[in-house]
């Protein structure tokens, strides 16, 4: 069976379902402080689309594919791809350590990539970019929320 962006969607989904939750504990027993993120429940992992789902998740990931290029000639063109990794986070009133919560969140992201780099042997992470936390409104909410991610570029073949 040939290693492609389907394949490669599942194990991004199964690196952060099966590490970033553990990854959060370890920083919250880390920083040991009065601030304590919230894991992702593991129904809360959205892929390339969320126009047909009921998010009541707090936080959520969505997570996607861009920008596919291939490079070289011939049948055995690689293929690069960027992927995007978003947590999403409930600006809930009583957080005033907000920005805190979202550099931790951040951290945790980089490193179960980092240290998850390379999936299978014709893929490989070829960088991790993260994204700086921004403001979110929906249209049809009052609600804020945030949000923090990465970039991956991978490529196949």
């Amino acid at each position: 069976m040939a290693y492609d962006l389907e394949s490669l969607m599942s194990d991004v989904k199964t690196i952060m379902t099966t590490h970033l939750n553990n990854k959060i504990g370890d920083i919250n027993t880390e920083k040991s402080d009065t601030i304590t993120l919230l894991t992702v429940d593991s129904a809360a992992y959205f892929m390339q689309d969320l126009d047909h789902e009921s998010v009541n998740y707090n936080p959520f990931i969505f997570y996607s594919c861009e920008d596919i290029e291939g490079t070289g000639f011939g049948p055995n063109v690689p293929q690069e791809f960027i992927i995007n990794i978003i947590l999403v986070l409930a600006d809930q009133s009583g957080y005033t350590d907000l920005s805190t919560r979202m550099f931790r969140y951040s951290r945790a992201l980089k490193e179960i990539f980092s240290e998850n780099f390379s999936i299978k042997s014709n893929s490989n992470f070829i960088s991790i970019n993260v994204l700086a936390p921004v403001p979110l409104t929906t249209l049809n909410e009052s609600r804020e929320f945030r949000a923090v991610g990465l970039q991956i570029r991978s490529s196949i073949g």
